[in-house]
């Protein structure tokens, strides 16, 4: 629960952003290094347990391509007329990166994804298979994790029906990840398919950003 908080407290409510923001995600680093100490104590395989292993990257390219088309299509057959595209403009005017848009782009799709990839799907999915041995319960429940961390990032951004819808999507984009690692896939093809899912949506808010302009 620990990426829900960190969005709670440093996105939606504000709580000394420049403080908890970072403090956080370095606990969310810190603790995974900690607990991959004492696997490795204890004989582990390590990068089996992480899903760190040589790919092609084809099924990461062909997951995240999907997912990107889907994103896309439902944005602009379904959404586009109907988003506010102004807290959206909002909140990067806030953030003073309106001009820097595509920057933070580059960083959310490469770094964040990252970020992301190393915590839920190597740290959180390696761990949760001690505990869960169902693999639909486990995608389902990393899944639900996922959309909740989600769900404070956006709830200043769209109304509760749209953030709801939105919360889905992710939980749904989450569990599918979840089940490549569960199948065997590389954390690399998992990490490539989350990268251009992000560079679909960052696609979609520059085309809010344009209209709100």
């Amino acid at each position: 629960m620990l990426p829900g908080l960190q969005t709670a407290a440093a996105v939606y409510w504000g709580w000394q952003t420049a403080i908890t923001y970072p403090l956080l995600k370095v606990v969310m680093i810190a603790i995974p290094i900690i607990v991959w100490l004492q696997v490795r104590r204890g004989g582990a395989p390590l990068a089996e347990r992480i899903g760190w292993k040589r790919t092609n990257l084809r099924s990461g390219l062909s997951v995240g391509i999907v997912m990107g088309g889907v994103i896309l299509a439902g944005y602009y057959g379904l959404l586009r007329g109907v988003i506010d595209p102004g807290p959206v403009l909002a909140k990067v005017r806030s953030l003073g990166l309106v001009e820097y848009y595509w920057y933070m782009s580059i960083f959310i799709c490469l770094g964040n994804a990252l970020f992301e990839e190393y915590y839920w799907r190597a740290f959180l999915i390696g761990e949760l298979r001690s505990y869960l041995r169902s693999k639909p319960v486990l995608c389902i429940v990393a899944g639900g994790l996922f959309g909740v961390h989600h769900l404070f990032a956006m709830l200043g951004l769209f109304d509760l029906p749209m953030v709801l819808m939105f919360v889905l999507v992710t939980m749904i984009a989450g569990a599918v990840w979840s089940a490549m690692r569960c199948r065997g896939a590389s954390i690399l093809d998992c990490y490539v398919s989350h990268v251009l899912a992000d560079m679909a949506i960052m696609w979609i808010g520059y085309d809010l950003l344009s209209r709100a302009l």
